[in-house]
């Protein structure tokens, strides 16, 4: 019913449980079992809240229903995690303050394009665009992750205090804390030092997706659905333009020191002195050198990328189910593109997985006699290129038509 309570009280049946300063749950079916527990939604998922004190500390800990529980944890500690309601104090040991945060965050971010990092395009590389890109780097990057920050303070308390979302939240602050303590670059030395540590953010931020869904589906009963699609929406959204800057950075200021080294070099070898391969990159399309601008390929052939990455999950598919449909790729198939390749790839992958599964699926569930090849086109428009994959896997029915943008379901 409507008035159903959504949470009940069981403070003191846990105090009951306790047994030498410790409390041990067992993985042994419903908790609703468990001496002065209930059921208050009976047949929908719940989850177990507990805030307790050890040696001074807070800590907080949700579990699932058929979870099993032991207290007291170090990871449950709360005060170094700084997940406090409405007002949350930053301890000085290991944060900046709050209004650090709020500083950087209130700042307007730059929209980001590829045309605006292709700006570097003419090479070699010189000192002053490197200079010139963690400058825009290092003011950006700050900016953006304190947003990300802020957002996390935002989330209702308890849904905060998930060990999953917690986790997220401490790796961006970690990423903001540590970027934003660099002094204004003026030298190489700086900046290569500054690369070094947003390469390692950037590894550290790389899956913070799969766990932040995974803590909004144990948290599906504090927050509306429409709320937690709003809010990984604006993660992601926002975990792209980083990947994007970083990751550009990145990869021109590793390219900077390449050519620098291949220039001494080739004050020292003979005419003929190497053909090495350009980092394996030749085969995305576009022959010869000056194709990449820091992470961005110049010259990227869609028609090939869409070739290996089919041929990578048909392989993939064939392993899972022991038969695979074949594709074709048709269309403007040499029409090239500036594009990173790791997000053109991840993302046609995904949708190549989709359609291979599915195809495979419904030949499995119709009895039909062989798979229809997925049809990969590449069209050329006024100013973009276009992909289309079409598939004959049966569509989607209109009991899944409202969950296809959820996430963690499939």
């Amino acid at each position: 019913t409507t008035d159903e309570p959504r949470a009940c009280d069981v403070t003191v049946a846990l105090h009951a449980l306790v047994a030498g300063d410790q409390l041990v749950i067992a993985a042994n079916g419903s908790k609703q079992f468990l001496p002065g527990f209930y059921d208050p939604t009976f047949g929908a998922p719940k989850s177990l809240f507990i805030r307790y004190r050890f040696k001074g500390k807070l800590h907080e800990v949700i579990v699932k229903d058929d979870q099993a529980l032991a207290i007291p944890m170090r990871e449950h500690c709360i005060e170094r995690l700084l997940l406090l309601p409405c007002r949350r104090r930053f301890t000085t040991k290991n944060h900046y303050d709050e209004t650090v945060v709020y500083k950087y965050a209130s700042q307007q971010i730059k929209p980001v394009s590829i045309g605006q990092l292709l700006k570097y395009r003419r090479q070699p590389l010189s000192m002053e665009n490197i200079l010139d890109s963690v400058g825009y780097t290092q003011a950006e990057l700050p900016v953006r992750l304190a947003k990300r920050v802020i957002s996390f303070h935002k989330l209702p308390f308890i849904v905060g205090t998930n060990p999953h979302i917690a986790r997220v939240y401490n790796q961006y602050y970690e990423a903001f804390d540590r970027l934003h303590a660099f002094a204004p670059i003026n030298d190489l030395e700086a900046e290569w030092d500054f690369t070094r540590a947003l390469e390692r953010q950037t590894q550290v931020l790389l899956d913070v997706i799969p766990t932040i869904a995974q803590g909004f589906l144990e948290c599906q009963l504090y927050m509306p659905r429409e709320e937690r699609t709003a809010f990984i929406n604006d993660l992601i959204r926002s975990r792209i333009g980083l990947r994007v800057i970083g990751e550009q950075h990145v990869a021109l200021s590793y390219q900077f020191r390449e050519e620098q080294k291949k220039a001494k070099q080739s004050h020292d070898s003979a005419a003929g002195g190497g053909v090495a391969a350009e980092r394996g990159k030749v085969e995305l399309g576009g022959a010869g050198e000056d194709v990449w601008v820091g992470a961005i390929h110049t010259r990227l052939l869609p028609a090939r990328m869409m070739e290996q990455c089919a041929q990578m999950v048909q392989s993939m598919c064939e392993m899972h189910y022991g038969t695979a449909p074949g594709y074709y790729v048709d269309g403007d198939v040499d029409e090239t593109i500036s594009y990173i390749p790791s997000h053109f790839e991840y993302i046609t992958c995904e949708l190549l997985k989709n359609a291979f599964r599915a195809t495979v699926d419904f030949s499995n569930s119709t009895n039909r006699s062989s798979h229809p090849p997925i049809q990969i086109t590449i069209t050329k428009g006024d100013g973009y290129v276009g992909v289309r994959i079409r598939d004959q896997g049966g569509g989607i029915s209109k009991d899944n038509m409202r969950n296809v943008f959820e996430y963690s379901w499939s």
